[in-house]
């Protein structure tokens, strides 16, 4: 599983996870295997001004990201994700990108739902 994790600052599994997605400096990109957690970069996030919570849709879909986790978003990303293939887990506890990721490869996050929609 190719995993995006929206993290503050420069990514990486130390980073703080962003709990805002649309908003996040960044995306740690993880590959997740047989429950093994491994960095395979980060991708830049632009501003929110420029196309709004729609744009990391298609860059993330153009990566091949199969899964990210977040806190929550709007319907519109939530549904665009879904029509890309890729699966929005929910998860408002872990700190970091990389106890985000250990729970992703342990089965431990459930797939976000409309109760977890931004309303903004």
């Amino acid at each position: 599983m190719k995993l995006a994790v929206p993290s503050v600052g420069e990514g990486g599994l130390d980073a703080q996870r962003s709990a805002h997605f649309g908003h996040a400096d960044c995306f740690t990109i993880l590959n997740i295997e047989n429950g093994a957690v491994a960095l395979d970069g980060t991708i830049a996030n632009p501003p929110h001004e420029e196309g709004g919570c729609m744009r990391p849709v298609g860059i993330l879909a153009d990566a091949g990201i199969d899964a990210i986790v977040a806190v929550g978003m709007g319907m519109r990303p939530m549904q665009g994700f879904a029509a890309a293939g890729i699966t929005v887990l929910h998860d408002a506890e872990s700190p970091t990108v990389g106890a985000a990721a250990e729970r992703v490869a342990a089965g431990q996050l459930e797939a976000m739902g409309p109760e977890h929609a931004c309303h903004h």
